[in-house]
């Protein structure tokens, strides 16, 4: 038997990969030399060779759960919010399914829980307007200057009110509260309004509207004119809002409220009762004191024999001549409100689009007017606010 040894050294694997090596060159030198003839006539010709594109992809390298995705973002067009009907921006955002009821509403009357008297905005997923950030083509602006319900808890927020509806071109809505970008300033979420930009044309617009009861008209008109299609853009808008107010005892639902005050002055007076009779009211208490207090819708300008005494009791208060004070009869379930202000940005490609100079701001003037007399008077109290924001 015949036995053949190879030898495993690496002299023979080297001499091995250089005979392959030549090989393939031979064959390559062969094939230029001689390439395949063409496709005889009327044949179909070969497809051309796909071309790859580039794509580039940004984003992190970090791990993630596989339910991660993209952040939903709600988007409102113009279009959507001309087709809403709403007049003001605020009653726009507070139409949408996503606003609860911690908003702080446009209200003529402070109390415990609003103070900010005229002004108004969005709460998103059931928290307060602190946990919602309101931003302007993605800037932040200044807040209220008071806030809402001021001291232990003060709502910091940002009005609406001051923002004309006819300066948005639209809105975006970030509903995800987990965004490290805007941090603990938007746990509920971000309302982002952008405004317009490089207009080019005119364009007015006129609306009306009032109650079944014809008590309170709502007249909104806006201007917007633009210019430019090049390397300079110029847009304007001017804009003029007025709503008349809304008495609550002009409401059946609001007429009473669910309780009465008992505190309400000058209603509930303690007075001398000698002095009462000496000026032609009832002394019911010679040499001691007695409670009187004015007849509703008087103004405590009655005289005093038309007033309403009682010798034990106060007369506003349980067990008196009127259980209390129905402070709905003096105040306003909406109040008067007139607005009006511009809006301008402007842009200029100094370099194409790599350098570009841009400004913009606003003016709106808010004005809030609140009942304050009784409604024989009609007397009014004027609280005009002017911000000016430029961004």
């Amino acid at each position: 038997m015949t036995r053949t040894a190879l030898c495993k050294s690496g002299f023979y694997r080297m001499a091995l990969a250089a005979c392959v090596g030549i090989s393939l060159i031979i064959a390559s030198n062969a094939f230029a030399q001689n390439p395949p003839p063409p496709p005889p006539p009327g044949a179909a010709p070969a497809p051309p060779a796909a071309e790859a594109q580039r794509v580039i992809v940004t984003g992190s390298n970090i791990p993630t759960a596989e339910e991660v995705g993209p952040n939903p973002v709600l988007d409102y067009s113009r279009a959507d919010i001309n087709k809403s009907g709403e007049f003001t921006t605020e009653q726009f955002l507070l139409s949408l399914p996503i606003a609860n009821a911690n908003i702080i509403p446009t209200s003529n009357n402070e109390n415990g829980s609003n103070t900010a008297v005229g002004a108004a905005t969005i709460a998103l997923r059931g928290f307060d307007a602190r946990a919602t950030l309101i931003l302007l083509d993605g800037r932040r602006v200044a807040v209220y200057p008071t806030g809402n319900n001021p001291g232990l808890v003060n709502v910091m927020f940002v009005d609406l009110n001051s923002i004309p509806q006819a300066a948005i071109e639209s809105i975006e809505i970030l509903k995800d509260g987990a965004s490290t970008t805007y941090g603990a300033d938007a746990v509920a979420g971000v309302v982002n309004l952008k405004m317009r930009h490089n207009y080019d044309g005119a364009e007015a617009r006129i609306q009306y509207g009032n109650t079944l009861d014809k008590d309170s008209g709502e007249f909104d008109s806006s201007a917007i004119f633009g210019v430019g299609k090049g390397d300079t853009n110029i847009t304007g808008v001017l804009n003029y809002y007025h709503r008349n107010s809304i008495a609550n005892r002009d409401r059946g639902f609001s007429l009473t409220p669910p309780f009465l005050s008992s505190n309400a002055s000058p209603y509930n007076l303690q007075l001398s009762s000698d002095v009462v009779g000496a000026a032609g009211g009832r002394n019911l208490n010679p040499g001691g004191t007695e409670f009187a207090s004015a007849p509703d819708f008087t103004n405590g300008l009655a005289p005093a024999n038309r007033y309403l005494y009682d010798a034990n009791n106060r007369v506003r208060a349980a067990g008196g001549l009127r259980p209390g004070f129905n402070f709905n009869q003096f105040s306003l379930s909406l109040p008067e409100s007139e607005r009006y202000g511009a809006y301008v940005s402007a842009e200029h490609k100094i370099f194409g689009d790599q350098m570009v100079a841009y400004a913009d701001g606003f003016y709106q003037n808010v004005k809030t007017h609140n009942e304050l007399a009784a409604p024989a008077t009609g007397s009014f109290q004027t609280k005009g606010q002017t911000r000016v924001a430029l961004i």
